[in-house]
């Protein structure tokens, strides 16, 4: 069947939201985690079988007079199978959805390697050009320096919410501080994960390295146990109740006791990646959240939850996992939210009626009257290309009553949400988006919303937050590193 004529767009500006290259994003691929064109071995396809491909395009493609060329971010994972993340015609042809759903189908697709071990997904850049009344199709490997370059900018915020008036009348009472790599010895403004330890030293992660911060200069602080070769990067951190630091990065789990770096055994530990990593002070546990569900660390021994122990868990992929005050441990997987409580009996919220039913919570705080405060992400979308989705936040009082908070009913800005922290001198909670910026709620129905149009803030991209001990705010945005105090 001829398809007839529609334009194609070729866009070559890049903006990243949710991993994201171009700016056509498609929500049909599971994305907690992936290397961009990664690998030893990159990943890539079977050239004969990929030139049958290009051959049925042209087949049922009518492609007579035009000309143009579209680019498609593609994740392949570590089976050989793989989906389209985003593309650059925001025409959305014809043509460019039959070269998505070809793509799709498509199952001669090859892993990217690393050290002799597949890459659990990968993503690469393909350009289809028509030319000649002819489509060809071909890999454009990623400059990682060009990229970096070109994202190395804010992002303007995308305010979803149409109905509430934002006010910001506190915004005049915080300062708000900023290091960057223009103004400071930053070595660059990808900052995505932050710790501060026991004795106030800030460290962050940045593209392809870990610096620690003394509210003075930057100090590269990478390991040095380990070959670092191609594009190593610090994924995960946190920091426990020793003082030492925990790190996932590239296939590995380190810990740095402040003298040495040790890097551990997958044989040994169960596991060398973490989703998240989070240190429960009141019990000295460190949980290690991944695909083979918690890895608990606590006094040198390593133990496991998942769902040979636990039936009653919804998954094993845990994205978020964290005890309450009352010993409860709240579990969120990309198969629904549980919670194991003192006496070690599952609730599984998808078997309930309450509003984490189909949500994975992604972080977790609470207040002093035992409040729970949860970020939600919806894993089983029915519209897989809606972008502000059922998220937002979810409250639970101390009575057990859950309350969603999205840009339906409230202030939220926007429902993607990264990180929430309940702040205890102020009374109020503080949450993170990657498109719409800050969010401060007072807990009474009056909500502010913070960004790089309105405030110091200098983009909408933050990834995540901590207090250090004297209840400032250091948020880890794509823009740098920035602190916000009362005044």
């Amino acid at each position: 069947m001829k398809i007839p004529f529609f334009a194609l767009l070729t866009i070559l500006t890049f903006s990243l939201n949710a991993q994201n290259l171009f700016p056509v994003k498609l929500d049909n691929c599971k994305t907690e985690k992936f290397c961009l064109d990664c690998g030893d071995t990159k990943a890539g396809y079977d050239e004969v079988e990929f030139l049958k491909l290009q051959d049925k395009l042209n087949k049922d493609l009518n492609l007579q007079g035009i000309k143009g060329s579209v680019k498609f971010q593609v994740l392949v994972n570590s089976k050989g199978k793989a989906c389209v993340l985003s593309h650059t015609d925001q025409s959305k042809s014809a043509i460019s959805q039959k070269i998505i759903k070809e793509l799709n189908k498509f199952k001669k697709w090859t892993s990217a390697i690393t050290k002799g071990k597949k890459e659990e997904k990968s993503s690469i850049n393909l350009i289809f050009t028509v030319n000649d009344n002819k489509i060809s199709g071909k890999i454009e490997r990623v400059d990682k320096e060009a990229f970096k370059k070109s994202f190395d900018k804010p992002n303007s915020p995308e305010i979803y919410n149409e109905n509430y008036e934002y006010k910001n009348d506190n915004l005049e009472n915080y300062k708000m501080t900023v290091w960057n790599s223009k103004n400071s010895n930053l070595p660059n403004n990808w900052n995505d994960h932050i710790s501060i330890d026991k004795n106030g030293l800030i460290w962050l992660t940045v593209s392809q390295g870990l610096v620690t911060f003394d509210g003075n200069k930057f100090k590269n602080t990478e390991q040095n146990i380990s070959d670092k070769g191609k594009y190593f990067a610090y994924y995960e951190l946190a920091t426990d109740n020793n003082n030492v630091k925990w790190i996932y990065a590239k296939n590995n789990i380190y810990s740095f006791d402040n003298d040495k770096w040790v890097k551990y055994d997958s044989t040994e530990i169960g596991i060398n990646s973490a989703y998240d990593i989070v240190n429960n002070t009141k019990t000295g546990e460190l949980f290690f959240c991944s695909k083979n569900g918690i890895t608990i660390l606590k006094d040198g021994k390593w133990t496991k939850i998942d769902k040979n122990l636990f039936k009653d868990l919804p998954g094993d992929r845990v994205s978020f996992a964290k005890r309450d005050s009352k010993n409860r441990l709240w579990i969120g997987t990309y198969d629904g939210t549980a919670m194991i409580d003192e006496n070690n009996q599952v609730t599984n919220f998808e078997k309930s009626s309450t509003v984490l039913k189909g949500k994975c919570i992604t972080s977790m705080d609470e207040d002093e009257n035992g409040n729970l405060y949860f970020t939600l992400y919806e894993f089983d979308r029915k519209n897989k290309k809606q972008v502000n989705n059922d998220e937002g936040i979810a409250i639970r009082d101390s009575n057990g009553n859950f309350k969603q908070f999205t840009t339906e009913n409230s202030g939220m800005p926007f429902n993607h949400t990264n990180c929430v922290l309940y702040d205890k001198n102020e009374k109020i909670l503080w949450i993170s988006t990657d498109r719409a910026g800050l969010v401060r709620y007072d807990l009474k129905g009056g909500w502010e919303n913070y960004h790089n149009e309105n405030s110091d803030i200098p983009t909408s991209y933050i990834s995540t937050m901590t207090f250090d001990n004297s209840g400032n705010l250091y948020l880890a945005t794509r823009q740098g590193l920035v602190k916000i105090e009362r005044k």
